[in-house]
């Protein structure tokens, strides 16, 4: 091809060439500067009806324009099933993106008819654009307005089903194209209901206010779902708030529109109804796994730390449930056989397009790994802001005080929920240090990960991912000794515990475990309370009936100095604060003493003083079955609770008057001197007294159902100060465990849709 032939129209052009380079519609994608030089290079092509002009997910090499005949254009879903978007005739374009951006072709162009096109190769295009780089920016132009349409016919189609194509070409001129800015509020709690939105890309929270006035989410929701529907279709207010928590895309529709669209299209209506039920229901029945993300930007504290093995062993690691695709700058700029777009800067044409291509990317697999650059570049920015999630890496070896590139990430004023990872060498027995990076940065949740660790980053990725187990432990006296047989129950079964917690001797049963400790050294401590001379030390009867240094010296010996950020597991503990009447939840600080904390039985064991002259006691006066708690740490995971404490108490036979002396007490419980008195002991009676809250609670079935397994041991025939039979209690603890993970595991495997939805963000 000579610099000649590229100068202009060759004279012989044929005349339905010439008139098609000439119409008004070709005007509309093709501008003029280009147009006046495209005609010497244009190669005929003729296609049979059938066949195929356009593959999608091929590397296109030029485009198409139409000069007879009709063609239609086709997008695959990820499910198999095919819709179409588009037909195209005469002076319509086709394959033009691949020339802008050279990424895959995003849909499959058939001929309905035999047509006859002239192809522009890349080559030529190339060659054009160098000469006439304004060319390229005017064609750029043009061009996104089409890329567009197809996102949005993609959308709408997804959303509402199989459309006509008049029923499509209607909606895309009755919606309206939004930006919406991280922070942002779409629409407000009890505003009223005028417009309809469709999710292109980004994430938005649904919050609303309880009766306490405090903001809960409700739930979030994400590419291909619509809000603000219910009040729309019913004239009413809206029932919560929406707010952009990444930079989003979202299409408008607005009542006024809606009304004459379905007048003339009357199936619109139904499916817009059937979208409003389906939303209601999964808010209504799996609100929980609404809440987990699809992308998530791993974002590297400082150049010296790496992130390709992370990102490799996470993305594998997601990948087992769920289709997942690693994106750095560099697979990004070889996808689209273009070096340096993924550096595009905003506002251009090539960032539009990348957005556009990572929306595609986001629709086709279940979950994206976007790896930031180990510095602050326009690709790290992108990640960020495309991010449901933002996941900081750091070594933990390294300075605790935050980077340059975090202090760019913080400027941002993300609205994402931020989570840390720390990586640790491979032969790191116990993480330390780990409360001086969580002093220095606002992060929802942290990680420790060994270096080339599998397990530790299945674990990530499980809490990531809406998977995590979480397993909480009510409080119970010697029956919490039943948490020890259904912690065995569970490792014979290979289940992974992500998070433990729990309440009082379930609070010291979970420190055991997120600290490691063997069963064998759990059983030791059921010995140690079996034998009343190792525990109690009784006291003058002022503050307590006992002064606790027994008890506090055991959960040193046993805890040591490890803090609860430094533990491989996860772990809270919860306590009752007298001074604010509140619980209380314990994540970070001393081990020991928040095991002290959670186990002060009122009267017996005197409270622990705590920062802000915080008064800790038992935390079964609060909150002795916190299942509440650990939902709020699993999210969309799987919740196992143990309640050792039975809703209804074996009821004894006592005999005592209106006013007892300690003597009476004492003589009926060694039937003495013929006493037929029968009391129950003041460490029974405080215990027993400090979970009947909670007991009520357990029997609410909306409180027990926040609870995906609930295990309850038949242990009402022990007494609540038994522990000289805690293997007994163990034992019972383990067969009930066993029955209730079996039919879990079989529920599960038979709950594929239910797993479905766990495995997709809406």
């Amino acid at each position: 091809m000579t610099a000649a032939q590229m100068s202009g129209r060759p004279a012989s052009l044929p005349a339905d060439l010439a008139a098609i380079l000439s119409s008004r519609e070709l005007r509309s994608v093709l501008p003029p500067t280009l147009l006046s030089r495209i005609g010497g290079v244009l190669e005929p092509v003729t296609v049979e009806r059938g066949a195929t002009v356009i593959l999608q997910g091929d590397h296109g090499d030029e485009l198409y324009v139409v000069l007879q005949g009709l063609l239609s254009v086709l997008v695959e879903r990820p499910d198999g099933t095919v819709t179409q978007v588009d037909e195209v005739g005469p002076a319509d374009v086709v394959g033009e993106m691949a020339l802008l951006t050279r990424q895959p072709r995003t849909a499959t162009v058939v001929a309905k008819e035999r047509s006859t096109l002239v192809k522009l190769s890349r080559e030529a295009f190339d060659e054009i654009i160098a000469d006439d780089p304004q060319a390229m920016h005017a064609f750029a132009r043009r061009v996104l307005h089409r890329l567009r349409r197809t996102q949005l016919v993609k959308v709408l189609s997804d959303v509402l089903g199989e459309m006509d194509d008049h029923a499509v070409r209607e909606l895309e001129r009755s919606v309206e194209w939004l930006h919406v800015a991280s922070g942002s509020q779409v629409f407000g709690e009890h505003e009223a209901a005028h417009d309809i939105y469709v999710v292109v890309n980004g994430r938005l929270r649904i919050t609303t206010a309880n009766a306490e006035g405090e903001v809960v989410t409700v739930h979030e929701v994400g590419h291909g779902s619509m809000v603000g529907q219910v009040a729309v279709l019913s004239g009413g207010l809206h029932d919560c708030r929406a707010e952009a928590i990444r930079d989003s895309h979202l299409l408008r529709l607005p009542r006024a529109a809606l009304d004459p669209l379905v007048q003339r299209h009357p199936k619109l209506m139904v499916r817009f109804a059937q979208a409003a039920i389906r939303s209601v229901q999964r808010t209504a029945t799996q609100t929980a796994a609404m809440n987990h993300p699809r992308t998530y930007a791993l974002v590297s504290s400082s150049p010296e730390v790496s992130l390709d093995l992370f990102a490799m062993q996470l993305t594998r690691a997601l990948d087992a449930h769920s289709s997942t695709r690693l994106l750095s700058s560099a697979d990004v700029d070889r996808a689209l056989l273009n070096a340096g777009v993924a550096q595009a800067r905003d506002g251009t044409v090539a960032s539009e397009a990348l957005t556009a291509w990572l929306s595609n990317q986001e629709r086709d697999h279940a979950a994206i790994v976007l790896q930031a650059d180990s510095t602050w570049t326009a690709w790290t920015r992108r990640c960020v802001l495309h991010a449901d999630r933002i996941v900081i890496v750091a070594s933990a070896a390294a300075s605790p005080v935050p980077t340059a590139v975090e202090r760019e990430l913080r400027a941002l004023q993300s609205h994402r929920r931020t989570e840390l990872v720390l990586l640790h060498a491979a032969a790191t027995a116990r993480p330390s240090g780990t409360g001086a990076w969580l002093e220095h940065r606002q992060v929802a949740a942290h990680h420790h990960v060994r270096s080339g660790c599998d397990t530790d980053v299945a674990r990530v990725a499980r809490h990531l991912s809406g998977r995590a187990i979480g397993l909480v432990l009510g409080g119970g006296g010697a029956r919490g000794f039943a948490h020890v047989g259904v912690l065995r129950a569970l490792r014979e079964a290979g289940v992974e515990i992500d998070v433990v917690g729990g309440t009082s001797i379930g609070a010291l049963i979970a420190a055991c475990i997120a600290s490691d400790l063997r069963v064998e050294d759990i059983d030791e401590l059921g010995r140690t309370f079996a034998s009343p001379r190792r525990l109690l030390d009784r006291t003058l009867p002022i503050a307590a009936l006992m002064a606790g240094a027994k008890v506090t010296a055991l959960y040193q010996r046993v805890f040591s100095d490890i803090a609860i950020e430094d533990l491989w597991t996860p772990y809270f503990a919860v306590s009752s604060d007298l001074s604010r009447a509140m619980a209380v939840v314990h994540q970070r600080g001393a081990v020991w003493r928040a095991v002290r904390a959670s186990t002060a039985i009122p009267a017996i064991f005197p409270p622990l003083l705590g920062d802000d002259d915080q008064v800790h006691v038992d935390g079964g006066v609060m909150n002795n079955m916190p299942i509440d708690v650990m939902r709020h740490f699993c999210r969309a995971g799987t919740v196992i609770a143990v309640n050792p404490m039975p809703p209804r108490d074996h009821v004894k036979s006592y005999r005592f008057g209106p006013s007892l002396s300690g003597w009476q007490a004492l003589a009926g419980r060694l039937r003495m001197f013929g006493s037929k008195v029968r009391a129950p002991s003041i460490l029974g009676s405080v215990m027993r007294a400090t979970e009947i809250n909670s007991a009520h609670r357990m029997r609410q079935p909306a409180f027990r159902a926040l609870a995906d397994v609930l295990i309850e041991p038949a242990l009402a025939q022990f007494p609540i100060l038994a522990f000289d039979r805690y293997g007994e209690i163990a034992q019972v603890g383990y067969e009930a465990a066993k029955e209730a993970i079996a039919s879990w595991q079989a529920r599960d495997a038979q709950d594929e849709p239910r797993e479905a939805l766990r495995s997709a963000a809406a």
